[in-house]
């Protein structure tokens, strides 16, 4: 903000302000800490953007004071109310939920987990619970932690979970049966298939095996074809999948498929390709879980809601608990209002479509995917009404802070609390580098 003071010739005192404020804050400092986080941009690189164009911004500091005062607050405010909303139309109902955790950077080391509740019929974010790696045993364990959180919201808000359809994690499948048995537990088609296909292509770079390539993608479709085709009958998922082994080797008179179209390179019964495939196809730990294939719902809509995620809090970029958690939330936001578009259309009424080169298919094969209709951001609005309705409110930072917090909850500890003090001058001086000069 700029501020200048004119006297005129006659001695009178013109003050004049680049903008308004409240109670000596700038709006525009509000505003824009709000944008950053609305947005899911980068605070350091909006700033250096906006000292290349020479316009002067607040500090980082002044940033996180009012993002842990206002911003944050007014995004959990906005969420919870938006949350309420969604439950209350579940009361009464029987609910189909889709779940997947998230990690907030990649690789084994992971500070944050979040776990995603998503309504597979609706396409809606019911629930979101965010764990920090020193709330549980290890990061390995912040799945399930999440997963029971999610459950307890959900019947706090009376919400009857009929279904649940996640990937095929050991910790959850356990917790699902033995604290949930009367919940039905589904695999997601597209988890598995995508692991049994890493695992041929890894058996068709061994020795006198690089005709199981050439399967690879059958029995990817064959097991999308064992769900839908199967219903709840989990024997005849596995008969189905095992029946596979058979296929591969032309060793069957006929069978639900119908003829074939050309040529195949068929797998010779006992040789050492078809052996490697048998092992892929009847593992134990898979044919474990072929049976609960879901035959109907899919996570699909989960992995858009990641890379929606992704782009308010990207993995590369750290953020502290406060500031994760009001990113998901922004997130969340942004997903239910967008994640149902439809298709949009030409002005002679016709749908548009888009060509795509899918990076599986190499180049080889294009498709063509629905073009949707353009995003929205009338969940900003809200979140910007609530931004300066809480400033008017408690114009204190103090007693902001203190507010925020309680909104807040629990927060966890620092990471580094449980680590050893350690004397900062006393490692500068027994610093040792083979690069020093």
């Amino acid at each position: 903000m700029i501020g200048t003071e004119s006297v005129c010739t006659k001695g009178h005192l013109s003050q004049w302000e680049s903008q308004k404020c409240h109670n000596r804050m700038p709006w525009s400092n509000l505003l824009l800490a709000g944008a950053v986080v609305f947005s899911g941009i980068n605070f350091s690189k909006c700033l250096r953007f906006l000292k290349h164009l020479n316009v002067p911004a607040i500090c980082p500091s002044t940033f996180s004071r009012i993002q842990s005062a206002y911003v944050v607050p007014a995004t959990l405010f906005t969420w919870d109310f938006h949350q309420t909303e969604l439950l209350d139309q579940y009361q009464g109902r029987v609910v189909t939920l889709g779940g997947d955790a998230r990690c907030d950077s990649p690789g084994f080391s992971a500070k944050f987990g979040s776990y995603t509740l998503m309504d597979l019929e609706l396409g809606k974010v019911v629930d979101f619970q965010l764990v920090q790696s020193n709330e549980v045993a290890g990061s390995t364990h912040m799945e399930q932690e999440e997963l029971k959180r999610g459950f307890q919201r959900l019947e706090d808000a009376g919400i009857h979970v009929q279904t649940l359809v996640t990937d095929r994690h050991g910790m959850v499948k356990k917790y699902m049966r033995t604290e949930h048995a009367d919940k039905s537990h589904y695999f997601d088609v597209w988890h598995l298939a995508k692991g049994v296909s890493k695992k041929l292509e890894t058996s068709a770079k061994k020795k006198d095996c690089q005709d199981i390539r050439l399967w690879t993608k059958s029995a990817v479709n064959h097991c999308y074809w064992v769900a839908a085709s199967s219903g709840d009958n989990e024997e005849m998922k596995e008969q189905k999948w095992k029946s596979l082994v058979q296929h591969v080797a032309n060793k069957h008179d006929a069978c639900e498929y119908g003829e074939l179209n050309g040529d195949r390179q068929w797998l010779r019964e006992g040789s050492r390709a078809h052996k490697l495939f048998r092992e892929v196809v009847e593992s134990k730990f898979l044919l474990r879980d072929v049976p609960k294939l879901s035959p109907l719902h899919q996570t699909y809509s989960l992995e858009v809601f990641h890379s929606v995620v992704n782009s308010f809090a990207p993995k590369s970029t750290h953020f502290f608990y406060p500031a994760m958690m009001a990113r998901l939330c922004v997130a969340a936001l942004h997903f239910n209002e967008n994640g149902q578009r439809h298709q949009a259309v030409t002005k002679d009424g016709d749908l548009q479509w888009k060509l795509s080169y899918p990076k599986r298919n190499k180049g080889e094969h294009a498709v063509v995917k629905p073009c949707k209709t353009s995003i929205t951001y009338d969940y900003v609005d809200i979140l910007k009404l609530n931004l300066v309705e809480r400033r008017l409110q408690i114009p204190s930072y103090t007693a902001a802070l203190s507010d925020g917090k309680t909104a807040l909850g629990y927060q966890p500890p620092p990471l580094t609390s449980s680590y050893i003090p350690v004397n900062k001058e006393q490692l500068v001086t027994t610093r040792r580098t083979r690069f020093a000069r």
